[in-house]
């Protein structure tokens, strides 16, 4: 259980009595909420709600099951390539299939390692990547919960608590101070999540099959044999 599960209770509490007054009353006109409201199109509730729905552990452990089928490609394809060494087959179509085979077994899963570019590769990176996002989830939600802690202990939290809602200015300049903190968090992780998915954009984008040019020579050419 991290921070953000130990006050996501109260949190929700709080930010529930931040909503309605913001969105009873408003807040002052030059207030610093008012673009965070537009860039996040969130109210401070709804963010802690989408926050508290990151689970970067279920995600970790879908990353894990693919890269073992990474490995798996790469060991299917080492399997297959010695069944086809193995065949005693000779001629134009024999030459053709050696071809086509090393291309393709090149394709799932490359000679030693996967590179990225061979498909187990990309499976390995697509597992690096959930990682990443894994890593960033645990990041937005200790981000969130340090604001959302701060917050319960915040003579603004107790302003709300004791003062009525549309009774001046009070409640609505205290709900958008705390609305702001927690839309910041909101609007700096939206930001890093997209530069994780740049980071990793060249690495998972479509591998596509490119079968090798094998020249055909006419049926005169040679004769296929092989031993059964």
């Amino acid at each position: 259980m991290d921070t953000l599960a130990w006050v996501e209770e109260p949190g929700r509490d709080l930010l529930a009595r931040v909503d309605a007054v913001l969105a009873a009353s408003g807040a002052p006109a030059d207030h610093p909420i008012w673009p965070l409201l537009r860039r996040v199109g969130a109210l401070p509730g709804d963010v802690l709600q989408a926050f508290c729905a990151l689970a970067p552990d279920r995600l970790v452990a879908a990353g894990e099951r693919v890269r073992v089928r990474a490995e798996t490609y790469a060991e299917e394809r080492a399997d297959l390539a010695a069944a086809v060494g193995a065949t005693d087959w000779t001629g134009i179509a024999a030459s053709a299939f050696e071809q086509r085979w090393a291309a393709l077994g090149e394709h799932l899963g490359g000679t030693a390692a996967p590179d990225a570019s061979s498909l187990a590769g990309r499976l390995a990176a697509t597992a690096s990547y959930v990682d990443d996002v894994a890593a960033w989830m645990r990041g937005a939600r200790e981000d969130l919960a340090h604001e959302v802690a701060t917050a319960l202990g915040s003579q603004e939290a107790v302003r709300l608590r004791v003062e009525t809602p549309g009774g001046g200015s009070g409640p609505a300049a205290s709900a958008a101070t705390i609305g702001v903190a927690v839309l910041a968090v909101a609007d700096r992780q939206s930001g890093v999540a997209e530069e994780v998915a740049e980071r990793w954009a060249a690495r998972l984008a479509e591998l596509r099959f490119r079968p090798p040019v094998v020249p055909v020579t006419g049926r005169a050419a040679g004769t296929t044999q092989a031993s059964l």
